[in-house]
């Protein structure tokens, strides 16, 4: 109902209150005077009066019933697109992200969107979709607060504190991952260099200065560029874990699809071009895959992440009954299709 008719209804609603009143008033007069005189008439007069009085009374009342229950509707109708759907959709995407996880089929998310982001975090998750939370971080906030139930509140309450705690232990898994993996990674760029194939292709390109048909001319060209570069520079593992988000893979527990994602990085993003087969780098995985999965911070993140999906879930679930009531009420129930 919109509000010119809401207050054309309240206006006529207000008038007949007021006819009330005063068919009241004279109903009672009439029976007073009837009573006094022993008028029978009067007193007939003013049952009628009464009776509709009392008529009119429920007419009101029935009226004013209806006009609640209407806003009732419109209310549990706008807080469901504007409120719950929004809420509902973030935590589907962090159950159904972590769910993918939970089966290898995708990384852990190394950060959901929303909870405590740091203008870093904004270049992370490199082709993987991001979940977020940011919904509820507004909504959890007077006046909008008051759309939700407080065992609404409760549930997303917790949600968003455990997944504030699995950034936190995702972003503390970041520097043991590579501090270890980084080790292998330059052991085995530099085992490379010393290959004969490699120093036939240095001569002959003067170090890629020059083009070579060889099979390995683009990724020998970056083995090359990697070891002049100086000792302070970023190690070679961080871009991988973070910004392509092998630290994902490590916590899925998935090798090989952590020896493809590096082979990849390094074929396409870093344009090596032609580079060493998949198993080459799972042969540098393989040396550390076993510590990896050991790490105090990896173990962490696989406690913190338990919570996180069981929290989501009983969110989730209970966003989903909420959903089906106001259909069910207030929409016309089940589809017919």
């Amino acid at each position: 109902m919109d509000q010119r008719k809401r207050l054309s209804f309240f206006r006529k609603l207000l008038s007949s209150w007021i006819s009330l009143l005063i068919l009241s008033l004279i109903a009672l007069a009439f029976f007073i005077i009837g009573e006094v005189l022993h008028n029978n008439l009067l007193q007939g007069l003013a049952g009628v009066l009464g009776g509709a009085a009392l008529s009119l009374a429920i007419t009101n009342i029935t009226s004013r019933e209806a006009v609640l229950q209407q806003n009732a509707k419109e209310a549990n109708i706008a807080r469901k697109d504007t409120y719950y759907i929004p809420v509902f959709n973030e935590l589907k995407q962090i159950y159904d992200i972590l769910g993918e996880a939970k089966q290898k089929r995708l990384p852990y998310p190394q950060w959901i969107s929303g909870l405590g982001d740091k203008q870093f975090h904004m270049m992370v998750w490199h082709k993987y979709p991001m979940p977020s939370f940011k919904n509820w971080v507004t909504f959890k906030e007077e006046p909008y607060r008051g759309n939700f139930t407080e065992k609404a509140c409760k549930l997303f309450d917790e949600v968003q504190k455990s997944g504030a705690d699995y950034n936190q232990a995702v972003s503390e898994a970041k520097d043991p991952v590579t501090t270890i993996l980084n080790t292998k990674i330059d052991t085995a760029f530099r085992e490379w260099a010393k290959t004969d194939d490699f120093k036939h292709w240095k001569e002959e390109t003067n170090g890629g200065g020059t083009w070579s048909a060889a099979q390995y001319h683009g990724w020998n060209a970056y083995i090359y560029q990697y070891m002049q570069r100086p000792s302070s520079t970023t190690p070679e593992a961080q871009a991988l874990v973070w910004a392509y988000n092998i630290l994902g893979w490590v916590l899925a527990n998935d090798i090989d699809k952590a020896s493809g994602a590096i082979q990849k990085t390094y074929e396409n993003d870093f344009q090596a071009r032609v580079t060493p087969d998949t198993a080459w780098f799972k042969s540098i995985l393989e040396s550390v895959w076993p510590e990896l999965q050991e790490l105090p911070h990896v173990k962490k993140v696989h406690e913190v992440a338990t919570d996180l999906f069981a929290k989501t879930v009983q969110a989730k679930d209970y966003v989903q009954s909420r959903l089906t009531y106001i259909r069910d009420n207030y929409e016309g129930g089940e589809p017919p299709l």
